[in-house]
């Protein structure tokens, strides 16, 4: 429900600008996620689903005099912070253009909702002309760890530039954060919709923000009064957090009965200054990646607050192999950062990764498809240490074609242990469903079963830690498309058993048959809905073609 709220914020708010906009027209880019989150379904529908949508209503909305462009990240490839691209230059609007680019992303990757706002305000010349960015995002920023920091230097260097940011009914406080920070640093408008009454609060803020005139020229006011609240942050006694870590978050609570109250104010920075105006007790939260903590102050007037506060944290730096010189592959490499229980703490992918968290002991899990190792770690406060684990595994790419040198054939793959079970049986390891698929896993002997509908292969494969095995199986198989007037079709193979039999070949039994078979010839029968033979015919399926016909 949050998520459809937060949609109708977004068709507001986005349709209500162009409305307001001058005579000249306003100079507007729309900035949308398609990072692979936003896969995540609602009902029976993704949230690209969604969210195109809504874009193709407003659309219409745009006056002739606007101006509109489009940038979208996480679009073309995973895991990569520069995917970022402007699909459409801010000029007279042409809808059919404009929406088949929307219509054409497909979510992949990550999320550099920062460095896209930056790109948006570039392409819209923020720093000489009137500039509007609306950004409409489901997540938090996965590459750029300071949205606020970008959001003042776009304020400072623009002549009027207004970033106003949607979430998308986002449950995750440091990404409600991030799009609050980007909006308000430029005297945008940040929408969240929790609930229907907060949903119109923001939408009639909107409305009345964009309703009023262009205010006039302010006159020099006097100085800002001195922070009351002022604090620094390090990773440890004496120790100062790395530059990629230089921006924890404080977030201030009132203390109530000692416990955190509701939310006051998010400040970013390893040096903080802020204002608290009202006495009382409250508490901050100091957090950096993993690492956090709480602090109790007072706030008495006239008495400043100055917070030194060590997070006694460290960093591991992680390094995943298949073997001694074999990498992991950066987008199948799963690191879960577990307590000394098992419970899991975090999870990040990529071949190398880096967690700071709370001194302490921990277990690491390194995982790549089913290839898995589990490892004690202990995190030093002050320390970065460094660390290799190795899986002991390696790769499988296998592949299926219909005959030898023929067409590639979609099948499915079963990765099995080449043991025998005592009932006879193969543990099940992993399924591919396309061709090729890959496999990750231990290395060792194992079964590859392969079918497309009622063809099949089988081999023993076996994986060498740090290697890549290819094989291709050839499935001897190819089409058989047989209609009927009326009845269901029952298929045997065309042999017969010693006693006159044949055998039954399981497929569905409809009027049609679609299917993939065993080169080979089959028997085919028509029976009406009291199973009477209607009609019976022989057909021969070869490798790699397809047969065609009817019945009778």
């Amino acid at each position: 429900m949050r998520f459809f709220q937060a949609m109708l914020a977004l068709f507001l708010a986005f349709a209500i600008l162009p409305s307001a906009a001058s005579a000249e027209g306003r100079r507007v880019i729309l900035v949308l996620d398609a990072s692979g989150s936003m896969w995540g379904q609602i009902g029976s529908k993704s949230k690209m689903q969604i969210a195109k949508g809504v874009v193709g209503k407003v659309i219409g909305t745009w006056k002739p005099e606007d101006e509109i462009g489009l940038v979208a990240y996480g679009h073309r490839k995973k895991g990569a912070c520069d995917d970022i691209e402007v699909l459409q230059e801010p000029g007279a609007l042409d809808a059919a253009s404009f929406m088949a680019k929307v219509n054409g992303l497909a979510p992949k990757g990550k999320t550099p909702m920062t460095q896209a706002v930056r790109m948006a305000a570039e392409a819209l010349k923020y720093t000489e002309k009137q500039a509007t960015v609306i950004l409409v995002s489901d997540g938090i920023e996965t590459c750029d760890p300071n949205p606020c920091a970008v959001a003042e230097e776009l304020e400072k260097l623009g002549v009027d530039l207004t970033v106003h940011t949607v979430g998308f009914g986002l449950d995750d406080k440091g990404a409600v954060d991030q799009l609050k920070c980007l909006a308000e640093k430029t005297g945008g408008i940040s929408i969240i919709a929790e609930n229907a009454g907060q949903l119109e609060a923001a939408l009639n803020k909107t409305v009345e923000a964009k309703a009023e005139p262009a205010p006039p020229i302010p006159t020099p006011q006097p100085a800002a009064p001195e922070f009351n609240i002022t604090g620094h942050a390090s990773m440890a006694e004496s120790v100062e957090f790395p530059k990629d870590f230089d921006t924890p978050a404080w977030e201030f609570y009132p203390s109530i009965n000692g416990e955190k109250g509701e939310w006051l104010k998010t400040e970013y920075y390893r040096d903080m200054n802020t204002n608290i105006d009202k006495d009382g007790d409250y508490i901050v939260k100091i957090s950096n990646d993993l690492a956090k903590i709480d602090v109790p102050f007072s706030v008495v007037a006239g008495k400043p607050v100055d917070l030194d506060v060590s997070l006694e944290a460290g960093i591991v730096k992680l390094k995943g192999m298949l073997d001694d010189k074999a990498p992991t592959t950066s987008d199948r490499t799963t690191w879960e950062l577990l307590d000394p229980s098992g419970v899991r703490v975090y999870t990040k992918m990529g071949q190398e990764v880096v967690f700071l968290a709370n001194a302490g002991s921990y277990k690491i899990r390194l995982k790549q498809g089913t290839a898995m190792v589990e490892e004690d770690l202990t995190i030093t406060a002050g320390k970065i240490d460094e660390r290799v684990m190795t899986l002991g595994a390696g790769m499988i790419e296998a592949s299926a074609v219909f005959s030898q040198g023929g067409e590639p054939a979609n099948a499915n793959f079963e990765l099995r242990k080449a043991e025998v079970a005592l009932d006879g049986s193969h543990q099940w390891v992993d399924l591919g469903i396309s061709t090729p698929s890959r496999f990750t896993a231990p290395a060792g002997n194992y079964l590859m079963i392969v079918t497309h509908d009622s063809a099949t292969a089988s081999a023993m494969v076996a994986v060498k830690a740090g290697a890549l095995t290819k094989v291709e199986f050839n499935l001897n198989a190819g089409y058989l498309a047989v209609t009927a007037s009326g009845g269901r079709i029952i298929v045997y193979e065309a042999a017969k058993s010693t006693s006159g039999e044949r055998k039954r070949v399981p497929t569905a039994q409809n009027e049609t048959i679609n299917k993939v078979f065993a080169a080979g010839t089959y028997h085919l029968v028509l029976l009406d809905a009291n199973d009477t033979v209607l009609h019976e015919k022989d057909f021969e399926v070869k490798a790699g073609q397809r047969t065609e016909g009817t019945i009778p």
